[in-house]
C-alpha cells in the first residue's frame, strides 16, 4: 500500500461474544495516528497477524471469511481514497480528515471541498465584494472595482496562470503594476495602445487592497501584511477657474464685440 495503513486486532480486547474488533491503523507521523473500527470482528485465534487476514477456518457462526475479507478490503480502499484526497487535493491533515469522513455515507466530502474552492475563488469573491458595496458607494467606484477585476483577469491570461489568494505577494505586486503601466491593452479611437496612467494604476491597486482588507475583516481569508501594496500617484497640473472667475466670464458682455 502507498500509505502506512494496515488491519490489526488489539491483543486482549475481547468482546462478550468472544470476538475481537478488527481496526484500520493509520500512522501519518510518529505523533499523529488513528485507529478506525471496521465493525467486523472475529475470535483472535482466527486472525492471521502475518497477512492481516481472516483464516478460512473461521466457524460459520462468525460469518463467511471470504465475504468478511472482501468487506475489509473495501474499507482499506476507502481509507486510501480519503488519505489521498486529504494530502493531494484538500491540503489538510489526513488523520483529522479520515476521522471526520470515514463513517459518512457516500463521498460528500468531494462536494464540500469543491464548494470551499468556489468560495475561495478570487473572482467569485470580487463579485461578492461588488454586491456588498453596491448600496454603499458611488456607481463610479463600482466601475473602478469592475475595471480592477478585468485587469486581474487579463493579467492572469497574460501570465498564463491561475490567481489565488496565495498569489498576492510582493512578487505579484511588482509584476502586476508593471503589467498595468506597460502592457494593459487599451483601445483609443480605433487605435490599440498599451499601459494605464500612473494615477489609474494607483486607483486599481487602492481598490484591490481594499478588497483584500474587506475579505480579511469578514474572515473569508486569513490576515496578511499588505504593506507591499503601494498606491502609485503622480501630481497632475490641473488648470481650472475659481467660482468668482467663472462668474465674471458668465456675466461678461461681449455684445459689442463683432469679431
Amino acid at each position: 500500500m502507498r500509505h502506512p495503513i494496515k488491519l490489526i486486532i488489539k491483543k486482549g480486547k475481547v468482546r462478550k461474544d468472544g470476538t475481537s474488533l478488527i481496526f484500520l491503523q493509520y500512522c501519518y507521523s510518529p505523533t499523529k495516528r488513528i485507529l478506525i473500527g471496521s465493525d467486523i470482528g472475529v475470535p483472535q485465534r482466527y486472525w492471521i497477524k502475518k497477512t492481516s487476514s481472516i483464516s478460512n477456518l473461521l466457524p460459520v457462526e462468525y460469518g463467511n471469511p471470504e465475504k468478511l475479507q472482501a468487506a475489509l478490503r473495501e474499507k482499506l480502499r476507502r481509507a486510501e481514497k480519503l488519505i489521498d484526497y486529504a494530502l493531494y487535493h484538500a491540503n489538510t491533515c489526513p488523520v483529522e480528515f479520515i476521522k471526520k469522513n470515514f463513517n459518512q455515507v457516500g463521498d460528500h466530502y468531494f462536494l464540500d471541498q469543491e464548494t470551499n474552492r468556489q468560495k475561495l475563488d478570487v473572482f467569485h469573491q470580487i463579485e461578492k465584494y461588488i454586491r456588498d458595496k453596491k448600496d454603499l458607494v458611488q456607481p463610479s467606484t463600482l466601475t473602478t472595482i469592475r475595471s480592477m477585476k478585468k485587469h486581474l483577469l487579463c493579467f492572469q491570461e497574460y501570465k498564463k496562470m491561475s490567481l489565488t489568494f496565495d498569489s498576492f505577494d510582493a512578487y505579484f505586486y511588482e509584476h502586476f503594476t508593471r503589467y498595468l503601466v506597460f502592457e494593459v491593452p487599451l483601445l483609443r479611437r480605433n487605435k490599440l495602445l498599451k499601459g494605464l496612467k500612473i494615477n489609474t494604476v494607483g486607483k486599481t491597486i487602492k481598490h484591490f487592497k481594499s478588497f483584500l482588507k474587506d475579505r480579511m475583516a469578514r474572515k473569508i481569508i486569513p490576515y496578511a501584511d499588505l504593506s507591499f501594496l503601494k498606491c502609485m500617484e503622480e501630481e497632475v497640473d490641473a488648470v481650472y477657474l475659481s467660482w468668482p472667475e467663472l462668474s465674471k466670464v458668465y456675466h461678461l458682455d461681449l455684445s459689442a464685440n463683432h469679431a
